[in-house]
């Protein structure tokens, strides 16, 4: 997996932490500096995703996930380990900032973003208690696995090596 430059997830956080920011807005203006359709994709999903997992401790005591979910090609549902998005590690280290400084209305604004805070939110809202509960790791529909795994190798390859 290629690596993500920090600045560019800085970039991308900033857009999605804008107050009144549109989703249509955040999609163009992610697009426009990734220049990746894919890339663009993956740098809107993955920050709200860990700013969340940074949140949840301060709300509720869950134990966090260590892994995530991708569809492959085949349809086949794949858990892989956070590790493998360089966008959620860099996402973890400046969520951690905004949180402890000065930016936490930014920080919330993106957290807010997240599948997992709506499901957390969306259980306490209805009353369940959460302590003790495992949570399971997003489920990513726009992303497929097969960015996280090395392209498979040519037949002739695999027979001669």
């Amino acid at each position: 997996m290629p690596t993500v430059p920090p600045e560019l997830v800085a970039q991308a956080v900033a857009v999605l932490g804008t107050d009144g920011i549109t989703d249509t807005e955040i999609e163009s203006n992610v697009l426009a500096l990734a220049q990746d359709s894919m890339l663009a994709r993956r740098l809107v999903d993955w920050p709200p995703e860990a700013f969340a997992l940074l949140l949840l401790p301060h709300i509720a005591k869950v134990n966090l996930p260590t892994t995530f979910s991708a569809r492959s090609k085949s349809g086949d549902w794949i858990e892989l380990s956070f590790q493998m998005e360089p966008i959620f590690q860099a996402a973890v280290r400046l969520g951690m900032d905004m949180y402890h400084s000065e930016q936490r209305s930014t920080f919330g604004n993106i957290a807010l973003r997240s599948s997992t805070l709506a499901a957390v939110n969306e259980a306490l809202n209805q009353g369940s208690s959460l302590e003790g509960a495992t949570l399971s790791g997003p489920a990513l529909v726009g992303i497929p696995a097969e960015v996280y795994m090395p392209p498979a190798k040519p037949l002739w390859r695999r027979l001669f090596q």
